[in-house]
């Protein structure tokens, strides 16, 4: 036999490598990409939350108040700024239909409930209830505005620890 008459075939080239389906390490990439961003957008939303809580805002406004208190020192104002920081926490931190139209004794006896102890003492509470809605405070009254912010810083760990635990 000849060369030239030898069965022989030319050289077939195999198919051109698709696209579809990606290798393994495509999938791992693609599985790790996705996993890194849903963690990333569940950590977010959780330090927003946390960042807007209503016991955030009611210490970041705590805060102001201790501020605005060692700014200017009038009792007067300061009571009348806790008593409305009050109403404004309780009502954020429970129901407002359960808070918006307590006074006296009962009013006392919901932010004692909330808290789980009374964090205000009867004077306290008295002067709250009463002096913050006077013009002026009554004769021989005296404020200890330092000792009352305190106590509401006393009153938002309580109340949002028994929150957490409720």
């Amino acid at each position: 036999m000849k060369p030239d008459e030898l069965p022989l075939r030319d050289i077939h080239l195999p198919e051109p490598v698709s696209w579809w389906p990606p290798a393994p390490g495509w999938w791992i990439l693609l599985v790790t990409a996705g996993a890194l961003v849903a963690v990333f957008f569940w950590w977010r939303r959780r330090r927003l939350a946390r960042m807007y809580a209503p016991a955030t805002l009611a210490r970041a406004e705590l805060e102001k108040l201790k501020a605005s208190y060692a700014e200017h020192g009038d009792a007067q104002q300061l009571l009348r700024d806790i008593s409305i920081w009050l109403r404004r926490a309780s009502m954020a931190l429970s129901s407002r239909r359960e808070v918006a139209g307590l006074t006296g004794v009962a009013w006392q006896q919901r932010l004692a409930d909330m808290a789980g102890e009374s964090v205000f003492a009867e004077a306290d509470s008295k002067l709250l209830i009463e002096a913050s809605y006077r013009d002026t405070l009554p004769a021989g009254t005296t404020v200890d505005g330092v000792h009352l912010l305190a106590l509401c810083e006393r009153w938002i760990d309580a109340t949002t620890r028994r929150m957490k635990s409720a």
